[in-house]
């Protein structure tokens, strides 16, 4: 299996960078600045979304859809509904990624054979209390058959 992310879409996305606008102009954020002090992003990741699309790291993400109350999904451009119920005791991807690996009753090597990235990852993200980029937080999240939000523990809904 090739190590290139299949969703390499979300490094640069024109559907990404339509929705970051519309929600600026929804919010009533007319500028850059005002929207990157609204979301508590910088000034310069906000811009490069704005002009160019660029997808900011899964915790730029998370900020702007946690202040904004939307859900990872929607916030990517991925779909038009935005369903996003906070959850009343947020987890952690590392505690999520177990409980749900523990559910399949299987191991991170089989859960890799079917991922872009090798095994190790899994490893670094539990020990470090890291987060995978988006692309491959969707693979996991695809793999799992849960939404990036449940995933993230933004959410106790699973879909």
């Amino acid at each position: 299996m090739p190590r290139v992310p299949a969703n390499t879409e979300y490094r640069v996305s024109a559907a990404f960078r339509k929705r970051i606008l519309a929600i600026m102009e929804d919010s009533d954020c007319f500028s850059n600045r005002a929207f990157a002090e609204r979301t508590g992003v910088s000034l310069p990741v906000i811009a490069r979304a704005a002009l160019f699309g660029i997808v900011p790291t899964t915790r730029a993400l998370i900020k702007i859809a946690d202040a904004l109350e939307l859900s990872f999904s929607y916030l990517l451009g991925s779909t038009e509904k935005n369903e996003f119920i906070p959850s009343a005791a947020p987890s952690s991807f590392a505690a999520r990624l177990e409980e749900l690996r523990k559910e399949r009753k299987t191991t991170y090597g089989a859960i890799a054979q079917s991922m872009p990235f090798p095994r190790t990852y899994f490893y670094e993200w539990r020990k470090d209390n890291t987060l995978p980029s988006p692309e491959y937080l969707l693979a996991i999240a695809s793999y799992f058959a849960v939404s990036p939000d449940y995933l993230l523990g933004r959410t106790d809904y699973k879909n």
